[in-house]
């Protein structure tokens, strides 16, 4: 395969734990089979010193790129802005509390070049928890046809993916006005609408840091902003009945208290079409 450039880009701001930045960052440089050319980092305003420290000493042995704003934007305002900085059209993304396994990039970006109509790719990923133990497998939807379907389930898991860069901003990019938690949900649809090419490669490629705390930050704003969302997606895409049917449960389960909610999580995830 003829060597293809390509970014990733990530966001930290001031809340999140050094020791999980530090194990995500050595998971997309040290551990990468295929190394990226380059690492968009942007400060989401500012942060503490310890983890100002873990970007300092991870800048002296990896191609980084910093981008600090001066305040906290938000996670797509602050994506949009290391968008703009990234050099390459193939832009990979990552969360700074998870870790990508070793031949994460080199077979997604081997897929995209293989398949230049495809527009974003995902992948199956491992749930961890706070203290990196294994807790099962997140599987979705893989062809294109299946995942436009069900495009409404929110079918790509956003810190696996890996993106055109020309056909995101083509889009505008993340909405900051969608909402919170609504950065990737939102993106779909559009991409969807916008008829673009969509894959999963059907194996885990990432350790995706899962814990109660997730959903516990599902509550009743996030519920309705994810219920607005869906049903403006919807509209875009023509979706069917089983569509807006769906939209409604994330919004009905955050009506109910902690930890009610979170069993109920678990519960009603044995239904979710998208990891069929």
């Amino acid at each position: 395969m003829n060597h293809i450039e390509f970014s990733v880009l990530l966001s930290v701001y001031h809340k999140e734990k050094p020791s999980y930045l530090q194990s995500s960052l050595k998971s997309i440089w040290d551990d990468q089979l295929l190394k990226p050319d380059e690492i968009v980092i942007v400060k989401d305003g500012l942060l503490t010193p310890e983890l100002d420290k873990v970007i300092e000493d991870f800048s002296k042995i990896a191609p980084v790129v910093l981008v600090p704003l001066e305040i906290n934007q938000g996670l797509s305002a602050a994506l949009n802005c290391g968008l703009n900085y990234c050099s390459h059209n193939i832009i990979a993304r990552m969360d700074t509390d998870d870790i990508s396994l070793p031949d994460r990039f080199e077979k997604q970006i081997r897929f995209l070049g293989a398949h230049p109509s495809s527009d974003v790719i995902g992948s199956f990923a491992l749930k961890i928890d706070e203290n990196g133990q294994i807790g099962g497998t997140l599987k979705v939807p893989e062809s294109p046809e299946q995942i436009h379907e069900l495009i409404w389930t929110c079918p790509m898991i956003h810190p696996t993916v890996c993106f055109r860069k020309e056909k995101i901003q083509s889009i505008g990019g993340y909405d900051p006005t969608a909402g919170p938690r609504q950065d990737d949900y939102d993106l779909w649809f559009r991409c969807a609408a916008a008829g673009y090419e969509f894959h999963n490669l059907p194996e885990p490629l990432l350790l995706y840091r899962f814990t109660d705390e997730n959903i516990k930050k599902n509550d009743v704003r996030v519920g309705f902003f994810r219920l607005k969302t869906g049903w403006k997606g919807n509209r875009k895409i023509g979706a069917g009945i089983q569509a807006y049917i769906g939209i409604f449960i994330p919004f009905f389960r955050s009506l109910f208290p902690y930890p009610l909610n979170i069993w109920l999580y678990k519960f009603l995830n044995r239904f979710n079409p998208r990891a069929k």
